[in-house]
């Protein structure tokens, strides 16, 4: 082959790839403008979230920081503005934890820094997806998507704060969860801001203030020989912004059409009455009692706190509930079992009283509330079959007559509340954890499903609704039993003392009622107990004159069941009551459910895939 004729499609080639370059000296105040974009997406970000929950704003949010991804200056700069960009906005939605404990403080800002490293990762992806000539439209959403993704699960997961979180109040733009879980949601919305930068790019004025005169080669037909190849990428660049905009607008429609659709689907089965203990418990107050007070006074003191609460769930109506639902870990006693492997020569006696001692307890504090079944938030212990104790966070159905009828452990455990990661090899990590000494509980091994009457329903313990994977297996067909009608979320939030974590715990549990099309019904300490539909809706109550403490009641009008706003959220922070209701029963299907997280997988395999190629092409090259 000529290799002279190979040197004009070499130099075309070249000219396709954009590479950063040095800011010409002089140009501070482009660097400036670099900097205040990647504080406005900081700020928008953060406007989009409690306490102020403008969640407008996420359609825009991140189309300042794109900005970086054609800045035409060091890399170093670039990924480091991206990197405070994510550190802007973390550090202040995530300040609710150092409510929790002083001790809290490092793990905040551990927390933020890891959060925030997933912003310059983003930029990366996609400035290597621009030298393929992917469109922005495209290749910022299967990034953001791929990345939030891996976030969900690495270390156990931190799955908030994700962009379709913003949009959690606009119920009509989010019911396609069940179809592509909430990934789909963050694809739709990182499209749009996308197309909002690009929309602002295909100005010359725009592109000035940045230093990047002219539109990137590959954006044109380099290889065409044209006397004003400018005008040329102007035109191929609008007329390909406008395609963007006519299909990305027309996928909006329908995803506002598919929502209102669902929406009207409204006409749900009478499920079981529940009753909902809301707690007031300050979680630091209750850690304090038991290190610097007598034990068993600390216990005393919840025990009375809750019998209160549970004399007002089981007396105060008419008609008795099916369920009594305690807060996370809310009872005051643990729970001892023994494996059934272990000999029983091998039970120290002590160990072996205390789970008589339990049971006989349990047994009558059930006569004691009219036999109403309770489902238990608890601490317990067991004996493993080699004789090693263990410690779990669990949920223990206490049936009408006192016996134990099932028990779920908590399967996703919170790093530095309930486990510390990595501490054999980073020992110093136990400095970022409220608790002294080698703490810890072990992971769940299976997903239960209890029966209640006719229906089963699955158990989720605090942030274990954040996670679409648990959620969605409880509605799966398994092993551990059949797909159940509805779900529960126990939770304590003592820790965060009204803040705006309360709010975005919520806001977070929509999106799992949706995907799976379960409603969800939540026992929360200090806020806020609810119950949300399967179409996300979270259904106002009614406060019970006269009634202390507090009683209120979920029940319809003429109109059907009415939604509790946003605004009004905050009411029930805080406040010990109990919340009564009758269960939303759905029997609609859900893709999400039958298909699971096809999208981000398929996002990351275009990311490797893609990445593969381009290390192959390289070494061939070379």
């Amino acid at each position: 082959m000529d290799t002279a004729c190979m040197e004009p499609a070499n130099a075309v080639k070249a000219s396709l790839t954009p590479r950063p370059e040095s800011a010409p000296t002089g140009h501070g105040l482009c660097l400036l403008l670099y900097v205040a974009a990647a504080a406005s997406s900081s700020v928008l970000l953060w406007l989009c979230f409690h306490p102020i929950a403008w969640g407008f704003l996420g359609w825009i949010a991140l189309a300042p920081f794109l900005v970086l991804v054609r800045a035409q200056v060091r890399p170093t700069v670039v990924y480091g503005l991206a990197f405070l960009c994510g550190l802007g906005f973390f550090i202040p939605v995530l300040s609710w934890m150092r409510v929790a404990d002083r001790s809290m403080v490092g793990g905040w800002l551990a927390l933020s820094v890891y959060c925030a490293l997933y912003f310059p990762a983003a930029l990366f992806c996609v400035r290597c997806l621009e030298r393929w000539r992917v469109p922005l439209v495209v290749s910022f959403p299967l990034t953001w998507v791929a990345l939030e993704y891996f976030r969900s699960f690495f270390l156990t997961g931190f799955a908030w704060y994700y962009l379709a979180h913003t949009q959690h109040d606009f119920l009509s733009m989010i019911q396609i969860t069940d179809l592509g879980g909430i990934y789909l949601v963050t694809w739709i919305v990182a499209a749009v801001n996308a197309l909002v930068f690009d929309s602002a790019y295909q100005f010359p004025e725009v592109r000035q203030w940045f230093h990047q005169r002219q539109l990137e080669a590959y954006r044109t037909y380099a290889s065409i020989d044209l006397f004003n190849r400018g005008v040329l990428a102007e035109w191929l660049f609008r007329r390909n912004l406008i395609f963007e905009a006519a299909a990305l607008g027309a996928l909006l429609i329908g995803v506002y059409w598919y929502g209102e659709i669902r929406l009207r689907q409204n006409q749900f089965r009478a499920g079981p009455v529940v009753c909902l203990l809301q707690s007031n418990l300050d979680q630091r107050l209750r850690e304090n009692a038991a290190e610097q007070e007598d034990p068993g006074q600390a216990a005393e003191s919840v025990r009375k706190h809750f019998t209160l609460l549970c004399m007002r769930a089981a007396f105060n109506h008419q008609t008795p509930p099916d369920l009594l639902i305690w807060p996370e870990t809310s009872f005051p006693r643990p729970w001892y079992e023994v494996s059934p492997k272990l000999p029983l020569d091998q039970v120290p006696p002590a160990w072996r009283d205390a789970e008589v001692d339990m049971r006989d307890t349990l047994e009558k504090f059930a006569a004691a509330y009219t036999r109403v079944p309770h489902l238990l938030g608890i601490n317990s212990r067991q004996l493993d079959e080699h004789g090693v104790p263990r410690q779990f966070n669990s949920a223990l159905l206490l049936g009408a007559e006192g016996r134990i009828e099932g028990k779920f452990d908590k399967v996703h455990r919170l790093p530095f509340g309930e486990y510390i990661p990595l501490k054999n090899w980073f020992p110093f990590l136990s400095w970022l954890t409220p608790y002294e000494g080698d703490f810890g509980i072990q992971k769940g091994e299976k997903l239960t499903r209890f029966k209640l009457g006719d229906h089963h329903f699955g158990v989720l313990i605090c942030f274990e609704d954040t996670d679409p994977f648990l959620a969605r297996q409880y509605v799966e067909q398994t092993k551990d039993g059949p797909p159940v009608d509805f779900l529960v979320n126990m939770s304590n939030d003592g820790w965060f003392d009204g803040s705006a974590e309360h709010e975005a715990h919520l806001a977070v549990c929509r999106f799992r009622a949706i995907e799976t099309r379960r409603a969800m019904v939540r026992a929360v300490n200090m806020g806020i107990s609810a119950v949300i539909d399967s179409n996300g809706r979270i259904l106002k109550a009614r406060e019970v004159p006269d009634t202390q403490p507090t009683v209120w009641m979920v029940s319809p009008d003429r109109f059907g069941y009415p939604e509790l706003p946003t605004s009004e959220w905050g009411q029930f922070k805080k406040k010990a009551g109990v919340l009564k209701a009758v269960v939303p029963i759905d029997n609609r299907a859900s893709l999400y459910v039958a298909t699971g997280d096809v999208l981000p997988m398929g996002c990351w395999a275009i990311l490797l895939g893609g990445g593969g190629w381009s290390l192959i092409r390289r070494r061939r090259s070379a």
